[in-house]
């Protein structure tokens, strides 16, 4: 055997072990975090808005627990109304995978878990996949690399736990895979329990893996010609084991729909990804990030799902499918280009600008039942991802035979196209401060109010007072809440009026016994954080302006109010001043 075969043999043998291949998943997962392992108690990926929602989302499903509450309604959120979360983004299989951490270790840890199994998971799971579609484990290793390190999953790690977790995509189409070459029922139950965790990671990764699922298993079963029997009994089975995992999380949303709500319904967000970026590395790259930045500061919008980085080997690789594996590539070629046109959303941008005169086919899916709820096109990014990962792998099958030296070259290439090294992290900061506050009965009232998405300031230093507040930031929200909101002139006069006035009389017969004010959402302070941004330094600039925003004549005039009626703040530092009312 040549030297060039021992290798190659060497390296098959390695990746033909579960266990190594997931360990070597899990050691690429911490490297390309770097350095949150080592923080992975008091940081988190640095992350502005829905970040914070989510560090909420586990504190709440803890209290939950040791409380005995219903964690799809909420009397912790818009006191003294209440709100029901149901239409709430929660990520169930994220809060209870992640209770064990949490408990032990609290919300951080929990969070910075959850982005650890995901990363790792969907790296084993494109193995798996990839490897059982082309009997290649050198082929599902490449591919589960492209699909775990993603520069738009790793951009939402940063964000949004719903969206990161991945990791039940290709575990499902593995299942299938076998399930149609063999028809067990095993199999057939494995598939339909991944697809329904899928959908416990979040509903709209549900919907994405269908659209890929059902018209990809037909095909298989067609292919495979499986006995009617056999068929239905298996497709009863997956469908079966599916319903009885998730039907526990459904129920409460389908009594609801069933009832006639329909404010889950949200507006289309004109997100689709920037087409101009495809080949532009992302900003947190550690040797093109300096040379992209510039190119990102003008990005046509801030919200996570922004990076769209394909990669050149990815690509390459995807190339020498398309010429060489056309028979095997022709699925996910079209999978490819079909999400990729979806994902640039109804009107594409190009350059930071929109071009209203073109309209995609995205458009189409507003009219759509149930398919309407997917309305950030970016987020078919996730299949295109799966899409590029599958047909790396078979682009590597192709090349393998006279280019065997050539894979750990390949793979260190595509690691090294999708670094965000430093992984950028941001400091929990605690507040012993809030937590005195919070050993007072009563709920509590933050200044500024309700600001919609900025409120989840208000709702990370819940995690530290443990109090209800009277606001919040859900995914939706409840008529009836918004209408109790604006009918009680001493909480709607608080909700972005320029000049707010506190009726302390009114907020005691509330149940509000204490109001905080939350210093660093000052205009002025928001202003000088934005200026003390090193230039380049796009997240930090993003951070920076999520604080301020409030005018500081409002928090001045508010402040002086509260200084008549109450005294001066009984507690306060250079975050907060905690006024109590009585």
């Amino acid at each position: 055997m040549t030297g060039r075969l021992q290798f190659s043999a060497r390296v098959d043998r390695f990746l033909d072990s579960s266990p190594r291949v997931a360990c070597a998943y899990l050691l690429l997962t911490l490297a390309m975090t770097y350095p949150l392992a080592f923080n992975w108690r008091s940081a988190l990926p640095a992350g502005a808005g829905d970040l914070w929602q989510n560090y909420w989302n586990f504190w709440w499903w803890k209290k939950c627990l040791l409380e005995g509450l219903n964690p799809y309604h909420s009397d912790y959120l818009f006191h003294p109304f209440g709100i029901d979360l149901v239409f709430h983004t929660h990520s169930v299989f994220n809060q209870i995978a992640a209770m064990p951490v949490n408990l032990l270790f609290g919300e951080a840890a929990a969070y910075n878990f959850s982005v650890f199994l995901a990363l790792t998971l969907s790296g084993f799971g494109g193995w798996l996949f990839v490897r059982e579609l082309t009997g290649d484990s050198q082929a599902g290793f490449l591919a589960g690399i492209v699909f775990a390190f993603f520069p738009q999953h790793i951009e939402q790690t940063l964000e949004h736990v719903n969206l990161f977790s991945t990791q039940f995509i290709p575990l499902t189409l593995f299942y299938v895979l076998r399930w149609t070459r063999a028809q067990r029922t095993i199999d057939a139950v494995a598939m339909g329990l991944c697809f329904g965790l899928n959908a416990l990671c979040s509903w709209h990764l549900g919907l994405k893996l269908t659209l890929v699922l059902a018209p990809w298993a037909l095909w298989m079963l067609w292919r495979s010609r499986p006995s009617p029997a056999a068929a239905v009994r298996g497709l009863a089975a997956a469908a079966g084991a599916a319903a009885l995992l998730v039907l526990p999380a459904t129920l409460p949303l389908l009594v609801e729909i069933g009832g006639g709500s329909d404010y889950y319904f949200k507006d289309p967000a004109p997100r689709g990804i920037d087409a101009a970026y495809l080949l532009t590395p992302a900003y947190a790259h550690p040797v093109f990030g300096s040379r992209v930045t510039p190119a990102y500061l003008q990005r046509a919008y801030q919200a996570a799902g922004f990076v769209c980085y394909l990669g050149f080997v990815p690509l390459g690789l995807a190339l020498v499918a398309a010429v060489k594996k056309r028979r095997q590539a022709a699925a996910w070629i079209a999978l490819f280009w079909a999400t990729l046109l979806l994902s640039l959303g109804k009107n594409p941008f190009w350059d930071g600008q929109l071009v209203e005169s073109i309209t995609l086919p995205f458009a189409l899916l507003a009219d759509v039942p149930i398919f309407e709820a997917l309305r950030v096109a970016n987020r078919f990014l996730i299949l295109t991802s799966l899409a590029l990962a599958v047909m790396a792998g078979l682009g590597w099958t192709a090349l393998r035979e006279r280019r065997r030296r050539l894979f750990p070259l390949i793979a260190g290439a595509i690691l090294f196209e999708y670094l965000w090294l430093p992984f950028p992290i941001r400091r929990v900061e605690p507040s012993p401060l809030l937590r005195r506050a919070g050993e007072r009965p009563g709920a509590v009232l933050d200044i500024p109010f309700h600001q919609k998405n900025r409120s989840v300031h208000n709702m990370a230093a819940q995690t530290m007072h443990g109090r209800p507040i009277a606001g919040g930031y859900v995914s939706t929200y409840p008529p009836e809440t918004l209408h109790a909101l604006a009918s009680e002139p001493a909480l709607a006069n608080l909700a972005g009026a320029p000049r707010p006035d506190i009726d302390s009389n009114r907020l005691r017969e509330l149940g509000i016994r204490t109001v905080i004010l939350h210093k660093r959402r000052r205009a002025s302070y928001g202003k000088a954080a934005v200026e003390a941004v090193a230039p380049g330094d796009i997240l930090g600039r993003k951070n920076a302006l999520r604080l301020g925003g409030t005018p500081d004549e409002a928090m001045d005039a508010v402040r002086a109010r509260l200084t008549e009626q109450c005294g001066p703040p009984a507690l306060e530092d250079d975050r907060f001043a905690v006024f109590f009312l009585d």
